[in-house]
């Protein structure tokens, strides 16, 4: 069994939440606070992780990603609001394949920029919510998703009815309102 660690710094401030691992859920109102950040912590091995990092740049993103990448019970990223993260900070979430939860709502994000939504082969929940410069081209990678359960497009204007077949698959619900 590989040798999983729950201990961790953040020099990023962020807020910290738990779930026990016996009950995973998508809704964020589900998730317990923990502690916050920056500082050491260490989380029991019977609870998943959710980060909710708030008023961070491309720059803050990129250095947080790096502090998480090795934290194998992180499940839950929360960006929702971040409007100074753009594609080139976003970008480097392919590097936090463990993720199975991703909240960037109201992020100042393109289509091109969600090309490394791939990468996050355990995604199950997007949450792309009034990221008002995503259009129909970012399903060329919402549907490389093997795992994606729930997309989230409410206030998504360039993505309307006619182009939801883009995105629809087996197993996907989409929520557009």
């Amino acid at each position: 069994m590989e040798n999983q660690t729950n201990k961790f710094s953040i020099e990023v401030a962020v807020q910290l939440f738990v779930l026990s691992k016996d009950t995973p859920s998508s809704r964020w109102l589900d998730w317990q606070p923990f502690d916050s950040g920056p500082g050491i912590f260490s989380i029991p091995e019977d609870f998943l992780l959710g980060i909710r990092a708030q008023g961070i740049d491309d720059g803050a993103l990129m250095q947080l990603v790096q502090e998480l990448s090795s934290v194998h019970c992180l499940r839950y990223l929360y960006l929702a609001e971040n409007r100074k993260i753009t594609n080139k900070g976003i970008i480097n979430l392919q590097n936090l394949p463990q993720i199975e939860y991703l909240n960037i709502s109201s992020c100042d994000i393109t289509s091109e920029g969600l090309a490394f939504l791939p990468s996050l082969t355990n995604l199950k929940f997007l949450d792309l919510s009034y990221c008002n410069r995503v259009s129909e081209k970012s399903a060329q990678y919402i549907q490389k998703l093997p795992r994606l359960q729930h997309l989230i497009i409410k206030g998504v204007i360039k993505i309307n009815t006619s182009s939801l077949k883009k995105f629809e698959k087996r197993g996907l619900i989409i929520h557009q309102t």
